[in-house]
């Protein structure tokens, strides 16, 4: 089996579990399960694009392809771990000036592609609103929804509380007035399949404190931010779920039906319906599957 094309976009900020999430992204391309085309970052400070062109050439993949939302410096937070993975760097790295615009970078990508996409989704929605929204251009004369109805054969995306169907909160839909208004036009709008793996899922599951190596940069994140014991495994979980494409296969259930988010809060809420194009995961494995998994995987025992 050929592997599957994929774009990951990621809040590549304040947390840490994007940076276990990106080891597993570039492990996965390393078992031929997928193909990395780009990443897209859509939560920007200082030190995006440096920190995150450091990390990924460490982890053996340099020159990654990364656009960058330039205009999401909205977000909040000051992380010490951008500032020394940025540092480590023993190569020209890439300041956020070198990186194409987000959209645009996935717009390329779409219209460059033979073959049907992917979109992994770790961080805020807009990028990913905003390429609905955009026009035609020089890179294809199709809108964005004509273009990812085209292109994309589905998004995977981290975000959501789905324990209970009425109300649901969670830092992705919820963190500011960009993140709620384009979290509502995603569900909304966007016309492929979607599944989400929601807050409850891994926010008990710790995984990266096996990593003990002073030098491992993934550790050395882990360090800065304040979690040397393990961080909540939202987006490795998700990523790994995303890179394996099929949700029993990995291990999940799934519920189908209708995703919203209201546009003013960015309270979720799901309506089950077994023909809906939404589906959120449910584990159906015990917590420590899924944590010795991903553990295995960012110390190389896999």
């Amino acid at each position: 089996m050929q592997p599957r094309t994929v774009i990951l976009g990621t809040d590549w900020w304040t947390d840490c579990d994007d940076v276990i999430a990106m080891r597993v992204l570039v492990w996965a391309e390393r078992q031929q399960l997928v193909k990395i085309a780009a990443i897209g970052v859509n939560a920007c400070m200082e030190y995006s694009a440096a920190s995150l062109d450091t990390f990924l050439t460490a982890e053996g993949r340099p020159n990654t392809i990364i656009g960058i939302d330039r205009e999401a410096t909205d977000f909040g937070g000051d992380p010490p771990y951008q500032r020394l993975m940025a540092s480590r760097a023993h190569h020209p790295v890439k300041s956020n000036d070198d990186c194409e615009d987000a959209v645009r970078l996935y717009r390329r990508c779409l219209a460059n592609s033979d073959e049907q996409v992917d979109l992994i989704e770790i961080g805020y929605s807009q990028v990913l609103a905003n390429l609905l929204q955009s026009p035609g251009d020089d890179l294809s004369p199709l809108t964005g929804m004509e273009l990812v109805t085209a292109k994309v054969n589905k998004l995977w995306k981290m975000a959501g509380n789905w324990l209970d169907h009425r109300m649901g909160i969670e830092n992705n839909f919820v963190r500011n007035a960009r993140s709620r208004t384009s979290g509502s036009e995603l569900c909304a709008n966007w016309p492929t399949p979607i599944t989400f793996l929601g807050w409850e899922v891994a926010h008990e599951i710790l995984t990266g404190g096996n990593l003990t190596s002073p030098t491992d940069m993934v550790a050395q994140a882990m360090r800065a931010h304040g979690s040397p014991n393990g961080r909540s495994s939202w987006d490795p979980m998700l990523v790994l779920l995303a890179c394996y494409g099929d949700e029993e296969a990995a291990g999940y259930h799934t519920v189908a039906g209708t995703a919203r988010v209201d546009a003013v809060t960015g309270v979720n809420a799901f309506e089950a319906d077994p023909n809906g194009k939404h589906r959120y995961v449910i584990k159906a494995k015990p917590d420590e599957y899924y944590r010795d998994q991903i553990n295995r995987i960012i110390e190389g025992k896999t």
